[in-house]
């Protein structure tokens, strides 16, 4: 093959789209270094949205060079910042069933990622989806994550899953396709969440965020 024909393939490799990804704690986290290191592809904006901080307990964070008190969200973008390719915007601020639609219509994504914790979540999360269905972007959550890391990580369409968060989302109006990670392990379940099953469902999640991008021949 020649050397401007590689030099086309390799072109044509380069990154595109934009991911938006709400919440960047442990799991969220995991998504982000994935879309990151991702090489030939993967998007070429990644949208972090989170306004937690980070705590001691945080330690894949820690681990990868970020300080107590920092933002999590401004310290993906500071991570991107090294990257040639790929653009990481912080937006340092929690979603709220308020903002979720105006955020989804600025960034206009082609993948929304929705990994925020912590109290009830569905109502925003339902918000999300509806709104990234009238963008024409793919929708993902997650339905349950715990477990101790044998469980099988499952991706299912909303109008296809059961258990307590898809029938919330149903109530919610959130979209019949709108796309479920879930071990079937809830928080009413005696299981802990694992670093081990986080990273599973991680490596789903992003792989649907990447199909969901633009491909050469869209151009």
């Amino acid at each position: 093959m020649a050397g401007d024909e590689i030099a086309e393939l390799e072109r044509r490799k380069r990154p595109r789209g934009t991911v938006l990804l709400c919440g960047v704690g442990r799991l969220g986290f995991r998504v982000f270094l994935k879309l990151l290191e991702t090489h030939r592809g993967g998007p070429k904006t990644i949208v972090c949205v989170d306004g937690q901080e980070v705590e001691p307990d945080d330690v894949i964070h820690l681990r990868h060079g970020a300080r107590v008190g920092e933002n999590k969200a401004e310290f993906c973008a500071r991570l991107g910042r090294a990257h040639p390719d790929r653009d990481v915007v912080a937006v340092p601020e929690f979603v709220r069933e308020e903002t979720a639609e105006g955020l989804v219509e600025e960034w206009k994504p082609d993948a929304v990622v929705v990994t925020i914790a912590g109290g009830r979540t569905t109502p925003i999360t339902a918000r999300l989806a509806r709104a990234g269905r009238e963008v024409g972007a793919t929708t993902i959550s997650t339905g349950g994550v715990f477990g101790y890391g044998g469980e099988e990580v499952e991706v299912v369409r909303l109008r296809e899953a059961s258990g307590p968060v898809a029938e919330e989302l149903r109530e919610l109006g959130a979209p019949d396709d709108h796309l479920l990670v879930t071990t079937g392990r809830y928080i009413r379940d005696p299981d802990p969440i694992t670093p081990t099953v986080l990273d599973r469902v991680a490596r789903r999640l992003v792989e649907v965020a990447l199909r969901s991008l633009p491909s050469p021949e869209e151009e």
